[in-house]
């Protein structure tokens, strides 16, 4: 027996109890819908029956997928209906609409019969009973047999959930299609006075089955007639359109606006919309950008959502919104025991310009290779497999058929610049934020015009409201369409039940109707009044949940807060989802700069950089926003960046993660709070490491939050760790300190749990890159943490299964040989014994593989084989990181380490490494990762080691005199001046972070450092040095 565990392992017993266990009162209705419906399984031709008339051919032919033949000897029940009756003379060739109202069928029979088509065939192969010699044969006995009679007897499987489902699907295509006929009866004469439909014009086509279902079957559907004139018939209320389409002539007449609308006639509870054809616009792309930035503030004021590129159409004259239904949408209902936080992150980015959804909206997949999709309007075309998998058949048309799931290529999509350059694209961005900040300034100095409109517009409108994205019921129903699903009602109820999971503090009667809704593989559908706070379903039943303010009060409430500083938030999003698009080509070598003009004296310089570490510290204080909840760290709201450069950085809630989550701005602010004894900014640290210490004492629900980014340095739980640790210490608050060291265990069980042959072994992700933080953090546990840490990664590079792990193809820190090099050199003194010689030959082995890479005619480093052969000069992929894993590896083991005849040992080598990062290392950009910050402190270390061995370290004879380089560095590249304007650039991505490695964050750290010497914060190395 399947236990609730299995089912819901995201939750515990005592969550499964709070808020699973409750649901099972409303399972009886669902029972009832899904009444055993054996008979309606069976094929139109079981037992020696006739198709109905127009079906049999239909049936026959060659089939376009596997078991399309079956499915349609379900689907063509829906004929024996006569959907048609009553409205042949609105049609133009009723046999070819019947045969469009098979199709229709077909698809919403397909959805949920392939995978236990699949499971039946293969059990019939197991039982021996299909006819045939090869694989293909038995297939199309198996087709045959289902076809003749059911798929449960040709297969010897039952599937009492479907036999309810299938007639429900065929009913409620019939009922759906009657339902348009005769509304389009009833509406001819309006049709032709709104829309200019000819009353003898006829029916062609009622469009496809594509689209979602709400509502007992109904979808959107675009009506085709003789003339070729279409219309579009919404099966739902239309309100929304309807009030969009008197608003938007209003606001041009009073703001001086272009906003343009499809005409709509309006009717109770459903509606037809003008079709409208998308047309290029290249051409005019600049100003068709400010009318989309004026359309963008319009959707702000009005609190819309799930403007994606698919519900706005680029014309000639301006962008035209066609499916406005999230108009006015509320924020999302919460009902939960505690409370959550007002003007959290999650509610100021829904309600931002950015969750409209008209803006580049970014979806990258998972995994290093991963590529992304672009939903919004005004996105651009995707790369490489979209992070959304789909079913897809392994040997197809055969016994043994199988499903798996799979990324496909990012599909071709409609897009509005079209292949353009980075810069226009930035242009296009900054002409998009003159409409959009045009409009807001209008309404912002006419509020009370703007709030009268708005209470006018509202009046009688109803709106959708979306408690959870498209996506998620999308997974449910295909979750609940496998054979154990539909095997009884007992897995289908427990499965759909999983909805709750993203409701945990959701309204029971909310959930209670999407589960109802999902079990007739609906995609859920809600509606409010927009002067209302009642809850309804899709046929405006009250569902038994309601808002706390109406719609219509929220936008109004906006209307209240409109503000120049939330003016530039908004702007600084619509820069940002710009930006994003291009990711820095950082394995370009740097070039020159000429000089900021006569440098200060050191006093001088000195107030410069003491005044932007209090200019951005007050902006992360200012900028920070509660969590979800008020007793979570609090958090930010920018650009989620990623370690791979090559990644798009969509806006976000920043998570714990040190790379670029809310950690990293919270570490810098300790640090400036250190340095400039201000109570300020020690308070919003305090809030945030105080907070993660409680959680990861406590071992609760939040723990699993923070655990979920893994167990790495700079994306998982070590990177955390090393931040509380650190932050404890440059704050003299040893219960940090305490609960870092005490969450060492977190760290190490993640590591244990997983399958050793696929841990990742690199710095940033991997086990190379927990073994600084482990060291960092200290205390009683972490000596036999490193040790154990040690062993693995040692075994592991030598495995020769991983020879062809990624590691060995790149020479730098962050991905590569020299972060496992460095990595080893950093726990060699805690070793003895076998532990440390096996690290030493493992650290042989690094810096032979190492050599792999040198190019002696530039006597410099390629940062991977696996692809071009380029020289990088940030430190995670390039001379700088290679110089500070030799410089490691000379320290612990010699000078001459690895050294043998015709090859130099690693202090030689770091050597020629040392000198790589002079000359090349800087005028990159100002981050840490890929850039100079990270270059700077690398070469600091190099400089305080050579003065340390007196000289005779770094790079080496005749080489560069490192201190004098440093600070021709620190003059030239990153003085104050050069920070300023970088910070205030909007076309760069880096400008609009607060994260640590890539934005605001980092440079407050970097600046600190050299305020406060005797303070050395490394997010390269991952150490705190107190010379205090």
């Amino acid at each position: 027996m399947t236990s609730p565990a299995d089912y819901y392992p995201e939750l515990d017993g005592a969550e499964i109890a709070e808020s699973i266990t409750p649901l099972a009162r409303f399972d009886g209705p669902i029972l009832a819908m899904l009444k055993d419906g054996s008979d309606e399984l069976r094929s139109v031709r079981a037992d020696g029956g006739t198709a109905p008339e127009g079906t049999g051919d239909w049936i026959d032919e060659a089939e376009e997928y596997p078991f399309q033949r079956v499915v349609r000897s379900l689907a063509a029940r829906v004929a024996a209906t006569d959907p048609l009756a009553g409205h042949e003379d609105l049609l133009h060739d009723p046999r070819a609409l019947l045969r469009e109202v098979l199709t229709r069928t077909e698809t919403r029979l397909r959805e949920v019969c392939t995978r236990p088509l699949v499971a039946a065939v293969n059990r019939a192969r197991e039982r021996g009973v299909l006819t045939g010699d090869t694989p293909q044969e038995r297939y199309l006995s198996f087709v045959r047999q289902a076809v003749d009679s059911s798929f449960e007897e040709a297969g010897g499987l039952a599937f009492p959930v479907l036999r309810g489902l299938v007639p429900l699907l065929v009913r409620n295509e019939r009922n759906a299609v009657a339902e348009v006929l005769s509304r389009l009866a009833a509406d001819r004469a309006d049709l032709a006075r709104v829309l200019g439909l000819d009353p003898a014009d006829r029916l062609v086509s009622l469009g496809g089955a594509e689209g979602d279902t709400h509502h007992h079957g109904r979808s959107v559907g675009v009506l085709t007639f003789g003339s070729g004139l279409r219309v579009v018939h919404k099966p739902r209320d239309i309100s929304c359109e309807a009030a969009y389409a008197r608003l938007a002539p209003e606001l041009n007449a009073r703001y001086g606006t272009r906003l343009s609308a499809a005409r709509v006639l309006q009717r109770d509870g459903y509606g037809y919309v003008e079709y409208v054809e998308a047309e290029e616009v290249a051409d005019i792309s600049a100003a068709f950008l400010r009318e989309s930035g004026e359309l963008a503030a319009l959707f702000y004021l009005l609190n819309a959502r799930d403007m994606h590129f698919e519900n706005i159409l680029p014309t000639r004259r301006g962008p035209v919104p066609i499916d406005l239904e999230t108009l006015l949408h509320p924020e999302r209902m919460h009902h939960g025991p505690v409370p959550e936080a007002p003007g959290n992150a999650y509610a100021a980015i829904g309600g931002s310009v950015y969750g409209i959804g008209i803006l580049p909206l970014v979806m990258p997949g998972k995994g290093p290779d991963a590529g992304h999709i672009d939903l919004g309007f005004l996105g651009g075309q995707g790369r490489g497999a979209t992070p959304f998998k789909s079913l897809r058949f392994e040997n197809p048309y055969t016994d043994r058929i199988s499903l798996v799931l799979r990324s496909s290529a990012a599909a071709e999509r409609r897009t509005v610049a079209g292949a353009v350059t980075e810069e226009r694209v930035r242009e296009l961005g900054r002409c998009m934020a003159e409409g959009f900040t045009r409009l807001y300034r209008a309404v912002l100095a006419d509020r009370e015009g703007w709030t009268g409109l708005l209470r006018r517009t509202a009046s009688g409108v109803r709106v959708r409201y979306v408690h959870n994205p498209t996506a998620l019921y999308g997974q449910t129903l295909r979750m609940t369409s496998g054979p154990a699903a539909l095997d009884g009602t007992g897995p289908y109820l427990a499965l759909l039940k999983r909805v709750a999971i993203a409701s945990k503090s959701g309204d029971q009667p909310l959930i209670r109707s999407e589960i109802r809704q999902l079990a007739e593989r609906d995609v859920p559908y809600f509606t409010v009044a927009a002067e209302g706070t009642d809850l309804c379903d899709g046929s405006g039943t009250p569902v038994g949940s309601s808002f706390d303010s109406s719609p219509l009060q929220q936008a109004l409430d906006k209307a209240d807060r409109l503000s120049e500083p939330d003016l530039r938030e908004q702007l600084r999003l619509i820069h940002s989802a710009f930006s994003s698009r291009f990711p820095d080509n950082h394995l370009s070598a740097a070039g020159t700069a000429p000089a900021d003009g006569p440098a200060p004296d050191a006093a001088r310089r000195r107030e410069e950089m003491t005044a932007l570490v209090r200019r951005l510290s007050d902006r992360l204080v200012e900028t920070s926003l509660p969590d979800q909840f008020a007793h979570l760290p609090r958090t930010w709201i920018g650009p989620i960046a990623s370690a791979d450069a090559n990644r798009p950085w969509p806006p976000g809630v920043l998570g714990y993660d040190l790379y670029t989550g809310r950690t990293g701005p919270a570490l810098a602010l300790a640090s400036a709070a250190r340095l400039l004894g201000d109570g300020a900014y020690r308070e919003l640290p305090a809030q945030i490491f105080s907070t993660t210490a409680e959680i990861l004492a406590t071992r609760g629900y939040e723990t699993r939050s923070v655990q979920q980014a893994g167990f790495a340095g700079y994306t998982g739980m070590a990177g955390v760790l090393f931040a509380l640790a650190s932050a404890g210490r440059l704050l003299d608050e040893e219960d940090w300190v305490t609960a870092a060291r005490g969450a060492l265990p977190l760290v190490m069980d993640q590591i244990r749990a997983a399958p050793a042959g696929r841990l990742p072994l690199d710095v940033i992700g991997g086990l190379a890159g927990v073994i600084p933080c482990v060291a960092a953090v200290g205390g009683p546990l972490a000596p036999a943490a490193l040790a154990e840490l040690t062993g693995l990664l040692t075994r592991l590079l030598r495995d020769p299964a991983r020879t062809a792990d990624p590691l060995f193809a790149q020479s730098g820190f962050a991905h590569g040989v020299s972060g496992a090099l460095h990595a080893l050199c950093r726990t060699r003194p805690v070793l003895s014994g076998d532990e440390a010689s096996s690290a030493e030959e493992t650290a042989a082995a690094l810096l032979e593989r190492l050599r792999h890479f040198h190019d002696p005619a530039a006597d410099n480093w390629f940062s991977n084989t696996a692809g071009e052969r380029t020289f990088s000069t940030g430190w995670c992929h390039g001379a700088t990181g290679i110089a500070l894993a030799l410089a490691a590896c000379a320290d612990t083991f010699g000078e001459r380490f690895g050294e043998r005849p015709g090859h130099e040992g690693c202090g030689p080598l770091r050597d020629r490494a040392v000198r790589n990062l002079v000359a090349h290392g800087f005028g990159r950009n100002l981050t840490w990762c890929h850039g100079d910050l990270g270059n700077h402190d690398a070469l600091r270390a190099l400089t305080e080691a050579e003065a340390g061995a007196g000289g005779g370290t770094g790079a080496g004879a005749g080489g560069p005199d490192l201190r004098a380089s440093l600070a021709e560095v620190e003059e030239r590249w990153l003085h104050p001046g050069a920070f300023a304007r970088k910070i205030d650039d909007s076309t760069s991505r880096y400008a609009h972070t607060s994260s640590l490695m890539v934005g605001t964050a980092g440079i407050v750290v970097h600046l600190v450092g050299r305020l406060d010497p005797a303070v050395r914060l490394s997010p390269v190395t991952l150490t705190l040095e107190d010379r205090r």
